[in-house]
């Protein structure tokens, strides 16, 4: 039992509890970062998380098609030449395989009629793109509408941000996002500023 002591002698100085806390944190943070990142990306397709009565997230799967995240969003960018808006759409494509392009198109009539009437995705072109104006509106005036992760929002809210239509604050983004994800955000922004030179 002299190991216990030993133990007992060690929880109660005050460092130690110290380090103790910075490190269960840190699991902590890098477990909530993570979670349903393995359904994200099975094979049953992108999938986002929703908190339940008890706030634990669970799994939630979306409707998958048979294009990549990335030719969904350049299905979406044609005739676009706004470099935010390219950008944007590229980093929805490349968050999950095109998690946020395929909610947007399976949920368009119901996101469009809480948006003002505005549509999410907008048809009134050649080419249907992402209707930048009502998901701006959305996040500002009826984020609960979008049911999602704390990531998968701030995915989506800095992709809102690169056309102006929603504004971020960078430390929540940087507390919501995992590596992968902080990756895409960075590559978008260069995207956006400098053209798709910086692909």
């Amino acid at each position: 039992m002299e190991w216990m002591d030993a133990v007992q002698a060690l929880v109660e100085e005050p460092w130690v509890r110290l380090a103790a806390g910075g490190l269960f944190r840190g699991i902590a943070r890098r477990v909530r970062r993570g979670r349903g990142s393995v359904a994200a990306h099975s094979e049953a397709g992108p999938a986002t998380t929703e908190p339940d009565a008890e706030g634990t997230e669970t799994a939630v799967t979306t409707v998958a098609d048979n294009r990549t995240g990335e030719q969904l969003a350049e299905s979406l960018m044609e005739g676009v030449g706004n470099e935010g808006m390219r950008a944007a759409t590229r980093l929805l494509g490349a968050h999950r395989n095109g998690f946020w392009l395929r909610r947007l198109l399976e949920q368009e009539a119901e996101w469009s009629a809480a948006g003002s009437g505005r549509p999410v995705i907008d048809r009134s072109g050649l080419h249907p793109s992402v209707g930048w104006d009502a998901l701006g509106l959305l996040l500002v005036d009826q984020p609960w509408v979008i049911q999602a992760s704390r990531s998968e929002m701030a995915v989506l809210e800095v992709a809102a941000s690169l056309v102006r239509r929603c504004g971020v604050q960078l430390g929540s983004v940087v507390e919501a996002v995992d590596e992968d994800e902080f990756q895409l955000i960075l590559r978008a922004l260069q995207e956006s500023a400098h053209g798709d030179a910086a692909r």
